[in-house]
């Protein structure tokens, strides 16, 4: 699982059994925070606000695209134009997904946070990495 920036949007390569309850339950252990402390609900609120308003993309093109475009990738270029290049970035296999991660829809000025570290996404996926999803 991993986050990444592509032309100014965020996306999220994640199996296609994610579920991010099952994130917000491993947060704690996996990254060694004290139940019920500060640090535990901040950095739940952060992930919360990555995931909390995500659109999962392949989920879609098989629910209402999946008759009007040849393949994922298809819709990918076309509906959600993203390029060729980004998607050979990406390198799907068939058991992930991709989420497009709405991080201004959230009230919690996520871009911000992210944008202000320069090594912001990297330690994200650091720690998912380290949660093992």
């Amino acid at each position: 699982m991993r986050i990444l920036k592509l032309a100014g949007e965020y996306y999220c390569i994640a199996d296609d059994s994610f579920a991010y309850a099952e994130l917000e339950k491993r947060i704690s252990s996996a990254l060694h925070l004290q139940k019920g402390s500060f640090a535990e609900f901040y950095t739940k609120r952060i992930f919360q606000s990555f995931f909390q308003y995500a659109r999962d993309l392949k989920k879609e093109y098989l629910t209402y695209y999946g008759q009007e475009y040849d393949s994922f990738a298809d819709y990918l270029y076309k509906k959600e134009l993203l390029d060729w290049a980004h998607m050979e970035f990406i390198d799907l296999n068939e058991q992930q997904t991709l989420f497009k991660l709405n991080i201004d829809l959230s009230n919690y000025n996520t871009r911000s946070l992210i944008e202000y570290e320069d090594k912001g996404i990297d330690i994200l996926n650091q720690a998912l990495e380290e949660i093992e999803l």
